[in-house]
């Protein structure tokens, strides 16, 4: 409340003092345009001089009719200007060219009042004429025997009134002039006094702008009340306050005798077993049936409880453990036969160099393979292991290939899962190789990659092969790809694999893509992890 009262409070003194600002910067301007125009009448026209020089008749009729038509284009080409006059032969014939704005009433009332001040020669005077319908001001400069007269409306400018008991007024020498609205119960003393910005007197607020370009300043006056500081919008917020204040004092006190205790008793008990702490007692005292029956059925609930989770960490930790060995021992069988065949060949055709250099690949191929405990291991380990699978390939191959493989330094040390380099470089070898008319070319990418939301190790292997079948690209392209998924297409099934691992392992934390760019393009984006943990 306290807030929105501020509010209100400083929007309302803002709107109150922006407009008399807006009202004062009107008035100032007018005023402005008002002295450039009876200024460069005065000093500059040479019509207005021959007003006042000897001439002959004709060329004084020439004279006054071409200063009759300056006056109709000054005051139509300036909105503001409320009309000009022009005296000349001692007031006998005065020209005068006004607003069609302006009353007949008014155009007289300042005709006279300009009649009022000649006798000061070559000087200028400026002062406020209140007229039948309007509020002028005026700047008159005379010359010998002629003089001009110039005045804007003081009315023009005034923002739109928000009730009738807003006044506009200005201060002009002293005395008030009251331009829109009633006049409030103020002496011209008072006004005086008044000084520029807020101020508050005989239960009005005055907000007071002082123009730059004369002495006068601008008056808003409201009235002093309380909807200057509160609206029925507060009102009402502050009754539907209190009503809530002296419900929620009720309520509290129900509660407290009531509920509060045994509730915070078992609260307390809720945060232990938060903590971990399942065994709880309620030591407060309770009479509620009902909640003593909530006590009994949490006791009963955190027996059972316990119990499940420990059965059901026990077998998702197994089943966890099972599909991970499944899934790698899956990868492994598959070119073991050939592998052994190969080596038998070897020694038949006696090539013993090649088949004693082919026989210890295959043995630390076959130990990397069948570690049992192993389910991640370093970059640089399972680059060590792709390198000695194409070093096991250019053996048994009659045709040549080449593998390129260019890994950041940051990310040698970084653990991925088991076979996630091997298996790609494996399925090119085994669908790209055939290819006539070009050699196999494999690249592989490892790079570190520092970002806002943590640093991940992004995987990219493509060769110049085939590619991946259309309705594959389908299947590996999706959010979730499961072991399980039926493709159809014997190629798809150890990819399939590789990504049902690593959303074991990683959960929600891995993205990949899969497309065609002249052969297969693979790229897989997983955390950063060092000793199990995310670097």
């Amino acid at each position: 409340m306290t807030v929105l009262i501020h509010s209100y409070q400083r929007k309302v003194n803002d709107t109150h003092k922006n407009n008399a600002a807006a009202y004062a910067a009107h008035i100032d301007s007018s005023i402005l345009q008002l002295r450039d125009t009876v200024g460069y009448i005065y000093s500059s026209d040479a019509v207005f001089q021959g007003l006042y020089l000897y001439q002959p008749a004709a060329d004084k009729v020439s004279s006054i009719n071409s200063m009759l038509n300056l006056l109709k284009l000054q005051v139509r080409s300036n909105r503001n200007l409320g009309g000009l006059f022009i005296y000349y032969d001692s007031d006998k014939k005065p020209l005068y060219y006004v607003n069609e704005e302006m009353s007949f009433q008014d155009k007289e009332i300042l005709k006279k009042a300009g009649r009022a001040v000649q006798g000061v020669s070559n000087a200028f005077i400026d002062y406020v004429v209140k007229a039948e319908n309007d509020t002028y001001y005026n700047a008159y400069m005379q010359k010998n025997s002629a003089a001009i007269c110039g005045n804007i409306s003081l009315s023009q400018g005034i923002p739109e009134l928000s009730s009738d008991a807003e006044t506009y007024g200005i201060i002009y020498e002293g005395v008030f002039y009251l331009i829109s609205g009633l006049r409030p119960e103020l002496s011209d003393m008072e006004y005086t006094l008044l000084k520029p910005g807020k101020n508050i007197v005989h239960g009005s607020v005055a907000y007071v702008q002082k123009l730059d370009s004369v002495n006068m300043s601008v008056v808003k006056i409201v009235p002093h009340n309380i909807w200057l500081y509160v609206s029925g919008v507060h009102i009402i917020l502050f009754l539907l306050g209190l009503m809530l204040i002296l419900f929620c004092i009720r309520l509290y006190r129900f509660t407290s005798n009531q509920l509060s205790i045994p509730l915070e008793d078992m609260t307390n008990a809720l945060q232990n077993i938060q903590e971990g702490v399942w065994e709880v007692n309620f030591t407060a005292s309770n009479r509620i049936t009902e909640i003593e029956n909530v006590r009994q059925t949490v006791r009963i609930m955190l027996k059972e409880i316990e119990q499940y989770k420990i059965r059901s960490y026990e077998e998702k930790l197994e089943k966890q453990k099972v599909q991970l060995q499944f899934l790698q021992l899956q990868l492994a069988p598959h070119f073991y036969t050939n592998c052994l065949k190969n080596a038998y060949y070897m020694l038949m055709m006696k090539e013993y160099e090649n088949a004693e250099e082919f026989l210890l690949c295959l043995s630390a191929h076959l130990r990397y393979l069948l570690q049992t405990d192993a389910t991640v291991v370093t970059v640089q380990t399972e680059k060590d292991f792709v390198q000695n699978y194409i070093n096991m390939e250019s053996i048994l191959s009659s045709k040549p290939f080449i593998c390129e493989m260019s890994v950041d330094d940051k990310a040698l040390e970084v653990e991925i899962p088991i076979l996630a380099l091997q298996l790609f470089v494996e399925n090119s070898i085994k669908y790209a190789r055939g290819i006539e008319g070009r050699n196999l070319q494999i690249q592989i990418y490892v790079r570190y990659l520092s970002t806002d939301d943590g640093n991940n190790i992004d995987i990219i292997v493509s060769d110049n092969g085939p590619g991946y079948p259309e309705e594959l690209l389908c299947v590996l392209n999706q959010k979730d790809v499961f072991s399980d998924s039926k493709t159809g297409i014997k190629m798809g099934v150890g990819i399939i694999n590789l990504l049902s691992r690593l959303r074991l392992h990683y959960g929600e934390g891995i993205s990949w893509y899969f497309e065609n760019r002249n052969g297969a393009y693979s790229e897989i984006i997983l955390p950063a992890m060092q000793g199990g943990e995310v670097s």
